[in-house]
């Protein structure tokens, strides 16, 4: 433990220290065994959520763009987890004598900086697609101009680049430590380096993980979406749309729904991030800043961050089930279009058939061109970006 120098502890301490360091209780197992759980079921689900939305008419969408990202991302995440606790894993069962990967000083520092890359776009993401989708209910005629597909894409690069830099520090701090010894072997540790742990502790704890990983994004979603829902209940919101015509209702409806959705999706973002890295706030506040040497203490906030680590790693796993759970529009699409598990029956038709059929709709269509010429400016007057 740092920071609590010589202290006379007794064996109820010695117990608390044992069951922390050398022991691995259920709470450990829980964890891992949970984390390759999830991974499993995350990565099917991202990738069916990928293969579903890069299809149309959902492409079109801005909203979706936001949503691939994001599948992309917690892939990464989620991927990274379980390499985390695999390698955990492998250290436990050789007494801290192996480790997963070999790595050199460049793979250190890389392995660290894409891994945070992935934590903040996740973040990031959920939050800029709440903003978004408060832009698209709340100022409807402006968002087929802000909520494009094309500014989606933009944005979303321009996170990306502002995360590649905000996360360049663990380029230096990260590297190859061989001062420890556990053993007469010495083994090196892909680590923070000890001459950085200060400038570690501030960028990652202080500046990422309390302003940019938690009270920024807390108060953005819950802000947001307070305004969502009080737009969506409100008496004279879209949704009374009784004596509206048929395609502004369905549109109307189709715009709260996802709403709904995305509302869903980023309160559970919340219900499961906040916690985990509020408790690494303080569990590095009162190891770091308070000096707090109780091993007791520490042996509960041990076990809370399993858990807690668990549920954060469910965020990158279970955002393509929320969208079938919270979105009929989404399950009627997945389910009856032509999609991944719907297979229409082949219709064997003789050539004279087929030429028949392609008369009559050539025939029908040129009856109709004139009247759908007309209608072109009505139906270009809103486009699927824009809901």
């Amino acid at each position: 433990m740092l920071h609590c120098g010589k202290i006379n502890r007794t064996d109820i301490q010695y117990d608390y220290l044992q069951k922390i360091y050398l022991e691995k209780g259920w709470a450990w197992w829980l964890n891992h065994i949970g984390t390759f759980v999830v991974f499993i079921i995350g990565f099917l689900g991202n990738m069916l959520c990928l293969v579903f939305l890069c299809r149309r008419p959902f492409i079109r969408n801005s909203y979706t763009q936001y949503l691939i990202a994001l599948a992309i991302v917690d892939t990464g995440a989620i991927s990274s987890e379980t390499l985390v606790a695999f390698d955990s894993f492998i250290q436990y069962q050789s007494n801290g004598k192996q480790t997963l990967f070999q790595h050199t000083a460049l793979s250190c520092k890389l392995y660290y900086y894409v891994r945070f890359i992935l934590y903040s776009m996740s973040s990031w993401i959920v939050v800029v697609l709440a903003v978004e989708r408060l832009v698209a209910i709340k100022y409807p005629l402006w968002s087929k101009y802000i909520c494009s597909v094309t500014n989606a894409r933009r944005i979303i690069c321009l996170m990306f680049l502002f995360t590649m830099s905000i996360q360049s520090y663990q380029l230096f701090v990260k590297g190859i430590d061989c001062s420890v010894a556990i053993t007469s072997t010495q083994i090196c540790r892909c680590k923070t380096l000890p001459a950085f742990i200060e400038v570690d502790i501030f960028f990652t704890i202080y500046f990422w993980r309390l302003f940019l990983m938690t009270l920024i994004p807390l108060i953005i979603i819950i802000t947001v979406n307070v305004l969502i829902m009080n737009k969506l209940f409100h008496k004279n919101s879209f949704m009374d749309c009784r004596n509206r015509v048929d395609h502004t209702h369905r549109k109307a409806v189709l715009r709260y729904r996802i709403s709904r959705m995305l509302v869903i999706v980023s309160s559970i973002y919340l219900l499961l991030h906040v916690p985990g890295s509020t408790l690494e706030i303080i569990k590095s506040i009162f190891g770091h800043a308070l000096k707090l040497c109780r091993p007791k203490w520490n042996y509960y906030i041990h076990i809370t961050q399993h858990i807690f680590d668990l549920l954060t790693n469910c965020n990158y796993g279970i955002n393509f089930y929320l969208y079938i759970i919270s979105s009929k529009h989404i399950r009627s699409a997945l389910l009856h279009g032509p999609g991944i598990f719907h297979f229409a029956p082949f219709k064997y038709r003789s050539s004279s058939q087929r030429s028949k059929h392609f008369i009559s709709s050539y025939i029908y269509s040129s009856r109709r061109s004139r009247a759908t010429t007309l209608n072109k400016g009505l139906v270009r007057g809103e486009t699927i970006s824009s809901i």
